[in-house]
């Protein structure tokens, strides 16, 4: 019983956060989407393999939610298992930093979408590709020494919450960005195995 009011305050908390509430005039109606990497293989009723092509070259092979989601207020969470170190390059000495991206994906070709990243280094970059342009929105100073953090992308209409840990470090207006979204997790090693789980809660207002 104590796991469900739990869930329904983390609920209520990010009902207030997605609509920008402060008082309960209006309540919104939610709609939660969950998914865990506890397998040992891919959940493909829940994930599909996808390619995604590089602004300088290259495909990165990642992991993309089957089911399209539509709403102009959403939070998307996901807790990470480890940042995972990438290879090494040949020739070259020292261990290369890996990444573990979070992406809000608004089309097939990946020519619009949101980035949050974190760095085995613990260092964060946010960056918004619209229209196949991509600017780096963040202000260079963001990080966690947190092993396994909870990072989120909250949107409400044309202004994007960027979190950590239920908490925001940033927030940022992108405008023109569709309604409908995949949810993408991308990195240097495994996508599934380096993520614990993911969740998708999208918000419409009533009155």
């Amino acid at each position: 019983m104590k796991a469900i009011f739990v869930l329904a305050a983390l609920l209520a908390c990010c009902a207030a956060i997605v609509l920008g509430q402060t008082s309960p005039a209006s309540q919104p109606s939610a709609e939660e989407w969950l998914a865990s990497f506890d397998g040992t293989a891919l959940d493909e009723s829940k994930w599909e393999r996808f390619s995604l092509e590089g602004g300088t070259g290259g495909t990165f092979k990642v992991v993309r939610t089957k089911q399209k989601f539509k709403a102009d207020r959403f939070i998307v969470e996901a807790t990470l298992a480890r940042v995972g170190l990438a290879l090494p390059e040949s020739g070259k000495t020292g261990v290369p930093v890996g990444y573990a991206n979070l992406t809000v994906l608004f089309d097939d070709s990946g020519r619009n979408r949101i980035e949050w990243i974190l760095s085995s280094e613990g260092v964060f970059e946010a960056w918004a590709i619209v229209d196949g342009i991509s600017s780096r929105i963040d202000n260079h100073k963001l990080g966690t020494k947190t092993p396994s953090p909870t990072v989120g992308i909250v949107r409400r209409g044309d202004d994007f919450l960027f979190m950590l840990n239920g908490q925001t470090g940033m927030q940022k207006a992108v405008k023109n960005l569709p309604r409908d979204f995949w949810v993408m997790l991308y990195g240097y090693g495994s996508s599934e195995n380096d993520w614990s789980s993911v969740r998708v809660v999208t918000m419409q207002q009533t009155h």
